[in-house]
């Protein structure tokens, strides 16, 4: 069907449209129904971005070991990370390309609304063996139950291929509509745990992205081969919540280069933070206008 300029969807109208331009029906309709979806290389259609995010991702690493420091995986030393890195958009472009690749943003949108903003960019490289990551959420933070709508989501460029073996993504289908966070005696074994096998791997080629909501149940797979693997988050929340990542500082000068599209969703717009002079009224105006006609 033709989609209008319906008053009651309005801010849904141009994204949906934006979606079917790209090809990415089926993927609204997999997050819908399970939680995520895999859009594959051919349909992502990034050229050599993909590419050029492993080189960067690589060469952090490598800077990163070459200064002495090194972050095993969070909360726990016994876990096998090679690094876990976060605030990519301040090392490299390159990542900034990766936010605002138009499936990126067409289907962040979707999820959290056209006023989204960005929530986090890091890096998950493993370079050996390594144990399972637990089922969690990325609804981190927020007290039991969860929103029935997802406040964040996790796109994943798929820098290399993941498969079961090496420890991709174990993610329970359905998962997103239970509103809560799992609990210790539902993980299953192949995370140290006794509960049933209720995950699948999600498998997918390099230059693939993995998407799901940020209430949908995930960890990953014990990764048993000494291939190298690699993945960038691109994630992003609603507009109203603290992003993990704190932007307020980032350089003036790369941000007026990529648009006024790229400052909103670093936060450059966001009507928070006044004191006693109040909101600014172009910025609340801004969120109102953003709810109705987002930009491609």
């Amino acid at each position: 069907m033709e989609i209008g300029d319906w008053q009651t969807t309005a801010e849904l109208n141009q994204i949906v449209r934006q979606a079917r331009e790209l090809g990415l029906e089926r993927n609204l309709f997999e997050l819908e129904a399970f939680g995520f979806t895999v859009v594959p290389p051919e349909l992502l259609g990034a050229g050599d971005l993909p590419k050029r995010l492993l080189d960067a991702t690589k060469r952090i690493c490598e800077d990163v070991e070459a200064s002495g420091a090194k972050m095993s995986g969070p909360g726990n030393a016994s876990w096998e990370y090679s690094h876990f890195l976060h605030y990519l958009v301040g090392r490299d472009p390159v990542f900034i390309e990766a936010v605002m690749h138009p499936v990126t943003l067409v289907l962040a949108r979707y999820m959290l609304g056209a006023s989204c903003r960005l929530f986090t960019t890091s890096t998950f490289v493993k370079r050996g063996k390594a144990t399972s990551t637990p089922l969690h959420v990325d609804s981190q933070g927020n007290p039991p139950p969860l929103y029935p709508y997802a406040v964040v989501c996790n796109i994943s460029w798929i820098l290399t291929d993941y498969t079961e073996e090496n420890g991709t993504f174990a993610i329970v289908p359905g998962s997103h509509r239970y509103c809560r966070h799992p609990t210790q005696a539902e993980f299953p074994e192949i995370m140290g745990g006794t509960g049933a096998n209720i995950c699948v791997p999600v498998e997918a080629k390099a230059g693939s992205l993995i998407v799901f909501t940020g209430n949908t149940w995930h960890g990953t797979y014990p990764k048993r081969d000494p291939v190298f693997r690699a993945h960038v988050v691109t994630g992003f929340c609603r507009n109203y919540l603290l992003p993990a990542e704190d932007y307020r500082n980032f350089p003036d000068n790369i941000a007026e280069k990529y648009g006024a599209e790229f400052k909103q969703l670093i936060g450059r717009t966001a009507w928070q933070g006044y004191t006693t002079e109040g909101p600014k009224g172009e910025n609340v105006a801004a969120l109102a206008r953003a709810n109705v006609t987002p930009s491609a």
